[in-house]
């Protein structure tokens, strides 16, 4: 499909869970002027989420990618909502970003099958779990509206995975290929329903070696990151990519696979489940495998060179 061709009709973007990914999501779509509705139940992450886009946007005038007068306006596009109804009422689409927990998704998306509009898009940005699973409390007219995504990192990467399901209708491809293009978003397509998409699905075979290489003993995280991106002339390794993620997301994914194929080799292993339990989440907390994020600016105090 030819980019010029296409039509974005989607104006109104909700975020439901605005976490580490979902805050990176909706100052996306608020940096390519979509009016975003950020959801969450507390005011605390509320709170999180405006000092992080707020950290963003210094950041982006600073470097001169925006005017001041340009910030303050992605800045008002931004809203927020602590129930699902008020979060909902006008959305083209909605964004899923809660915690990768089957029960838990399915729970929302049956609540977001009640409160949406009709014509509402509903996706999941799910890094191991399938859509057929996930809205299966979901009217089937709706279902034909669902699809998947798996971001990397929203704010810095034009890449994007996104995966169809059986239900998926035309209509339904061709509007969210036309509302991720204008995002500036390269979605690379999964054109059938599998576990981790697909380059992700490359990417968790890496991720299960380092975790357990490192949790063995073979590997220093750093070390072995150095190596990798000598290597692959990238500019991020998988231990600090695994920071920038989450480390109780990382974990969550492991354990999603896990369940599915009960294989002793795909359980994480105990060393990660120990940094967690002490708090050690990656970016977002400060430490994981390195130490001295800034937890406010997010992503952004990530250093990749």
């Amino acid at each position: 499909m030819e980019k010029n061709r296409e039509i974005d009709n989607v104006k109104n973007v909700t975020i439901v869970g605005i976490g580490t990914q979902g805050s990176m999501i909706a100052f996306r779509n608020a940096l390519y002027g979509k009016n975003v509705t950020g959801y969450s139940r507390t005011e605390k992450s509320i709170a999180t989420c405006k000092a992080k886009i707020d950290k963003w946007l210094e950041y982006f005038v600073k470097e001169g990618r925006l005017t001041r007068e340009e910030a303050e306006a992605v800045k008002e596009r931004i809203h927020y909502a602590r129930t699902l109804e008020d979060a909902c009422r006008e959305a083209d689409l909605v964004v899923e970003n809660v915690p990768e927990k089957l029960p838990l998704k399915q729970e929302v998306f049956a609540q977001l099958d009640k409160v949406c509009p009709p014509h509402c898009l509903l996706n999941s940005n799910t890094s191991s779990l399938l859509m057929s699973e996930i809205d299966i409390r979901v009217s089937p007219e709706r279902k034909q509206k669902t699809f998947a995504v798996d971001h990397d990192d929203p704010i810095r990467n034009s890449y994007l995975e996104m995966m169809w399901n059986k239900d998926t209708s035309e209509e339904t491809k061709a509007a969210a290929l036309a509302h991720y293009h204008t995002l500036g978003f390269e979605p690379v397509v999964t054109e059938r329903e599998i576990k981790g998409y697909s380059i992700n699905r490359v990417w968790r075979a890496v991720k299960r070696e380092c975790l357990h290489l490192w949790a063995d003993g073979y590997v220093d995280p750093s070390e072995f990151d150095r190596g990798w991106r000598i290597e692959w002339n990238t500019n991020i390794g998988p231990f600090q990519l695994m920071d920038l993620i989450g480390l109780d997301t990382i974990y969550n994914i492991e354990m999603s696979y896990y369940n599915a194929s009960g294989e002793e080799r795909d359980k994480p292993p105990a060393k990660l489940e120990e940094m967690i339990d002490q708090g050690h989440l990656g970016m977002k907390t400060g430490s994981g495998f390195y130490s001295g994020y800034d937890k406010e600016a997010g992503n952004l105090s990530v250093d990749k060179k």
